[in-house]
Order: C-alpha cells, then structure tokens, then sequence
C-alpha cells in the first residue's frame, strides 16, 4: 500500500490556509434581504469571480451581492489588487456596481478587444458590463441582444461554434411567484423547496462577431427545462470542441454533446451525469470539470444537498461516466453537509488536483427540526491520493477551513502570484473570505497564460515532466458555483526542473512544444494574434 507512506513520510508536507480577508482590504459584506417571512430567493446567496480587468497581471476580485429581491439595494464590488497583497475597492469609479438582486459572474473578452467583460446573473434584468481598456465599464445589455429577464442563476462565455468569437450559455432557475410563497413545517414557517415551482428554460446567445449576440437556444438544441444552478463548459470526449454541463436543482443534471457545428445533443441520461449512482436526481449546486486522475480526460464533480453527497463523476474515455462517489472516499464525508462551490484544485502543487468544497445550509432555523444539520458548516478539502481516491484533510488545513460560515460561491486563483492557488469565498448574509494558500509552493509549477483573453477560453494546456507526470487543463469562463475562477492555468509539478508545455486550439492550430525551466510564468499566443 503506498497511501500511508505517502501520509508518513518525512518528504511529504501539506498546506495551511489563512484568512487574509481583513489584511488584505476585502471587507464586502453579502446581504441576502431576509425579511424573516423565509422567501425562496433569499437563501441561495451569490458568487465571485478572479479576473485581471486591467490586464496587469494580477488577478482583481469581483463579488456579486443580493439584498431584499423586491427592493434591491446592496451594490455588487469590485477590488483592484495592489500588486502587494492588498486590494482597493474602485467599484464606483470602474462602473460595475449593479444592485440588482445578484446571483452569478462569468468573464470573458466578448468583443475580442482585448480586455475582459463582466456578465452578471440576477433575479431580473442581467447585465453585461464591456470593458472600455480604461478601468470602466459601460452596461451594454440592451443593445447587446442578452437582456435576460427571468431568474438567472449562472452563466459561461465559450465558442459553441468555434468561429472564434466567444458565445454566451445562461442558466435560468426556475418560475419563482411570491404569491405562492410560504411552506410550513408543522407550526414552523421554512423555506420552500424547488419543487415547488416549475423548472425554467436556460438560454443560449450566439456571438454576431459585431458586439452583438442572438438568441439561438432553440436552433442550437439547447431547449430542455430544468433548474439550474452551475454551468460549465469543456471538451469531455476529447473532439476539439467545448459541451456544456448544468447542474440542475431537483432536475437531471444535462450534457449537452457539441456535434462540432455549433449544435448539441443532451446525452446526460446515456452518459451517466444525469443522476447518481442510485439513481435518484440530486439538488446540484456547483460543479467542475478538470482531470483529477490525469488519464487525459476531465472528470466531473457535482455538489449537493445535505444526505445525497457529492458526486464525482469520473470519465471512462468511452464517452461514459462512473459515479464514483463513495469509492473515491469524498462521497461519504458530505453526507451530513449541504454543499456549493467547489473545485478540482492542485492545492499542494505534487500534480494531482485535490478537491475543495464550501458548505452552508439554506434553513436559518434548522436547528429547531433537523438533528443532522447546521446552520454554519465548515469547508471541506480532500487530499488526491494519486490511486483515485481522496484523504480528508479539512481539519489539516488551517483553522480557516473548519471556521463553520454559511458559504456559497467560490472562485480559485493565484491571487498574490507566488506560485500556489488561493480561494475566495462568497458568504450568505457575512462578509466575504480571501483564503491564501501558504506552503502550496514548496513544490514546482509552471502557471500558463493565452493571449489574447478570449482564446484563453478556446485551449487545451498540456504539460509534462521528465519522469512521466503529464496533465491537460482547460480555462473556464463561470463554474463553481455561479462564480469565475483564474483563467491563468497552474499546474503543481512536485519537484520537477524542467517542463514541456505546449497548446491545442480549438480551431485546430497547435502551438510549439516548449521545455522551460519551472517556478515561472509562460505566455502563448494564438497564431492570429497581433499586439
């Protein structure tokens, strides 16, 4: 057995992670607009996102806020990162402080100018803020063609038709009506579950090439009802071109097969994500898509509520996936919790993306009728153990993992530029958490930049090691859960010198196969690409 001396021995070592919130000037505050009468919307709190905005090289934070749904208020906030481990909140003066009931952010460079752009999900009218290259935005929703009024959730900016422009995936909840608000539990007044109100239609917006966007949701095959929560895109059957995963609320999960000309096919029932392992339908949350056993392919993993468990779908390179949930020893563990963002993340850079969660429940009140459950629950991260199971190292990790929060949207990057990946957090109702990873880079990297923004988002990374470790990445616009995470890609490579690295586009072009040295950043740039 290796597992224990991988565990035991004297090379081995972990990492902490501190709550460098207040240090780093991060003091956003979520507000949900409870009004104590327990309204559905007010529960599912609201994501974060990771980006460069003003192309310095250092990732910006963004965080989408609520308030009280029928009378919106709380101003959504962007931070500037100082290049010094502190941040400067310029929401005001960048423009991008909308204050609508705030759900999700996807970022992507639509418009392919260069400069990275803002879609935000609200309960309502969603806005798309475009960056102007001057540290503001102007809301161009309207003229746009993306002014979604229905209760969006999450969204993805990806090319569907591999035209080179960046197209747009939006994930709308479902027919919310206050009328028909109010659920009791014995004399007890509780939140309602989704099941109560119909599932909604997502929506699919294809990119004109003129900063323009059409509805095509219908064409594009892209029409099933069901209540969406987590969005993704990524090539899953390794065919150059990106599908689309949606975690569903009480609905089957979809996977929506790209058949290369910009239209899909949902095979999630065939493919084996729809359900889990028992075959029931799941309360997904959030969700990723990375390779967590570096076989060449990227696995899945869907959060759930409290007694359904995580799932984590491994991809069996024959189009199919497993539930591999509890023989992956992550099933388990969150049985008793109730779970949101989360990310297949290599978090102590040995090559073997590890997996963190946030969790929180939605009742306030759960105390009152559930033995089972909390109200504020602890974050989750467990160890990749290399054979295809995982360790619990939660409690390992640093007090500011097993600090119990009523956490919603998580996004992942590498915000201070040191080599290893640090977490932001979105909390229900508290203010936000900047968790830096300290000890991650101990062991070597390489962090791989695209140029320009949108083909960032049209790549496949590949790199590999002198002694045989390889592993493929793909960039994200969205995920999580209704969050955006660092488009830069960081990949551990335990105690390697020397890398190969080289790129796949989606329009069929390779890059050069480069050998670099490792603890560094390297940039590739699309074969179209002119400063």
């Amino acid at each position: 057995m290796t597992c224990p001396f991988l565990i035991t021995s004297p090379l081995w070592s972990w990492v902490e992670f501190t709550n460098n919130s207040k240090t780093a000037g991060i003091d956003f505050l979520h507000r949900n607009g409870a009004t104590g009468k327990r309204l559905f919307p007010e529960p599912n709190g609201a994501g974060c996102a990771f980006l460069d905005y003003n192309a310095d090289g250092w990732m910006d934070i963004y965080l989408v806020n609520s308030g009280n749904f029928q009378n919106p208020n709380a101003p959504n906030a962007l931070y500037r990162n100082n290049g010094n481990d502190t941040f400067t909140d310029l929401t005001q003066e960048a423009g991008v402080g909308n204050t609508s009931f705030g759900s999700g952010i996807c970022v992507g460079d639509y418009d392919n100018d260069g400069w990275e752009d803002i879609y935000i999900c609200n309960f309502g009218r969603n806005v798309l803020y475009r960056n102007l290259g001057d540290g503001t935005f102007s809301d161009v929703t309207e003229k746009s063609g993306v002014e979604e009024h229905s209760w969006s959730t999450s969204a993805t900016f990806f090319d569907a038709d591999s035209d080179g422009d960046l197209d747009l995936y939006v994930a709308n909840y479902l027919i919310y009506s206050v009328e028909t608000d109010g659920c009791q539990l014995e004399s007890l007044r509780v939140y309602c579950g989704p099941d109560n109100y119909p599932p909604a239609n997502d929506s699919f917006y294809r990119n004109n090439g003129d900063g323009t966007f059409q509805n095509d949701s219908i064409s594009a095959g892209l029409v099933h009802s069901g209540r969406g929560f987590g969005v993704i895109t990524g090539d899953y059957d390794n065919d150059g071109d990106r599908d689309i995963f949606v975690a569903n609320d009480l609905s089957p999960n979809f996977l929506y097969r790209n058949n290369g000309d910009g239209q899909f096919e949902e095979i999630g029932f065939l493919a084996g994500v729809a359900l889990s392992e028992d075959g029931t339908v799941g309360n997904g949350m959030g969700i990723d898509l990375s390779d967590y056993n570096n076989d060449g392919s990227l696995d899945l993993v869907v959060t759930n509520y409290q007694s359904q468990v995580n799932t984590v779908y491994r991809n069996d390179l024959d189009g199919f996936f497993t539930d591999v949930s509890f023989v992956s020893g992550t099933g388990l563990p969150s049985f008793p919790l109730l779970s949101w963002g989360c990310g297949f993340v290599d978090v102590d850079n040995d090559g073997w993306r590890d997996l963190f969660v946030v969790n929180g429940h939605i009742h306030d009140n759960i105390d009152q009728f559930d033995d089972i459950g909390d109200y504020a629950q602890p974050k989750q991260l467990f160890r990749n153990l290399r054979t295809g199971a995982f360790s619990d190292m939660s409690s390992k990790s640093g007090k500011a993992l097993i600090e119990p929060q009523v956490s919603r949207g998580a996004a992942f990057g590498d915000y201070d530029n040191d080599g290893d990946i640090d977490i932001l957090i979105n909390n229900l109702e508290g203010l936000a958490t900047l968790l830096r990873n300290d000890g991650g880079n101990d062991r070597s990297w390489i962090r791989v930049s695209i140029c320009p923004p949108a083909q960032s988002l049209m790549a496949r990374v590949f790199v590999e090691t002198d002694d045989g470790l390889s592993q493929i990445d793909e960039a994200q616009s969205g995920g999580s859960y209704v969050s955006h995470n660092d488009t830069r890609l960081l990949f551990g490579l335990e105690d390697a010198d020397f890398v190969r690295v080289w790129v796949q586009w989606q329009d069929g072009t390779h890059s050069e196969v480069i050998k670099t040295a490792t603890r560094k950043e390297v940039v590739f740039y699309h074969p179209s690409y002119s400063d």
